[in-house]
């Protein structure tokens, strides 16, 4: 059971939390947000729902972790006054080119990676007429989660349990809810963790010379370099399963931990392993005395197994 203060939570806070958790009670087929599967990632709903069963948080978007190829979207007209000129498109992102393909989970090698993948294997040279090519990028991505708090002292258990648990990067989304406004924006914390990422240009689009030809997706890279990329993700895939379950372990316990309507400045969340400093003092003296009753008995031992040595040391004195 949570003892995050409950009194301190704000009621826009609320609003907005019933908001989200309305939107996620939606059944998967009329469920739809701006991710390329189109809803809630099944790797990671044990976790969400557990986050927003806990006063003061609730997530806002998720990504239990992902492989993907994604072609570049096309360049845009270049302005007359700028002289420059691109040598390559620019990187594309959700609003800019298209999925080639996506996974939430490890990649099975049924087929050849270039069928899967969607491209046709090539020699290794750009050949597209002179234009920007677009580049097809293979991307391995860890769990990212966006989680909205109520107030920063909620945050703080969110951010101790991101960076025990091996999400380095994770911080404050934005600086605005230090405004001091109860009903301005409440805290969103994004828990993630950029170390496992892994980024290659594997291929490009290559287009006709007409504006209109056909478009062919050519590898740039053998079948065994994307075979090893598959394999490296494969095995991320398993360390951020393991991340995300400490993280899920280490925020139950923080906010269990988190004394339940502490005055402010007074109920601050206690890392993990922290120990009451008298307790700790009761646990140092125990300590000590045993180890001096245990001194005293190594010397008794001593004494027993050498008698000649006592007797000795009792007739020089």
């Amino acid at each position: 059971m949570s003892n995050l203060p409950t009194e301190s939570i704000p009621s826009t806070f609320e609003s907005r939390k019933s908001k989200i958790l309305a939107e996620l009670s939606i059944p998967d087929a009329e469920y739809s947000d701006l991710s390329p599967k189109g809803s809630v990632d099944e790797g990671i709903r044990d976790l969400i729902h557990d986050i927003n069963a806990l006063p003061g948080l609730v997530t806002t978007s998720s990504c239990a972790g992902r492989i993907s190829v994604f072609l570049e979207g096309r360049k845009k007209e270049q302005n007359t006054t700028d002289e420059r000129q691109r040598q390559y498109a620019p990187s594309g992102g959700k609003g800019a080119g298209k999925w080639l393909y996506v996974s939430h989970d490890r990649v099975e090698e049924k087929a050849t990676m270039h069928e899967q993948f969607g491209m046709v294997a090539g020699n290794g040279k750009l050949n597209n007429h002179g234009k920007a090519p677009r580049m097809v990028r293979f991307h391995y991505d860890p769990m990212i989660l966006h989680i909205m708090t109520a107030t920063l002292q909620h945050a703080q258990p969110v951010l101790a349990a991101a960076s025990s648990s091996g999400f380095r990067e994770s911080g404050l989304q934005s600086l605005r809810c230090l405004d001091g406004d109860e009903n301005g924006p409440s805290p969103i914390i994004a828990v993630r963790s950029a170390g496992l990422s892994l980024e290659s240009i594997i291929g490009y689009c290559e287009e006709s010379e007409e504006d209109d030809g056909e478009e062919i997706i050519r590898s740039l890279v053998t079948e065994e370099y994307l075979q090893m990329l598959v394999s490296i993700s494969n095995e991320r895939f398993a360390i951020n399963t393991e991340r995300k379950t400490r993280f899920r372990t280490n925020l139950l316990e923080l906010c269990s931990s988190a004394p339940a309507g502490a005055p402010k400045g007074k109920g601050k969340l206690r890392p993990l392993g922290w120990e009451d400093p008298g307790k700790r003092r009761e646990r140092m003296r125990a300590e000590g005395l045993m180890r001096k009753n245990q001194k005293k008995e190594d010397g008794y031992c001593n004494q027993e197994q050498a008698p000649e040595e006592s007797l000795l040391l009792l007739t020089n004195n």
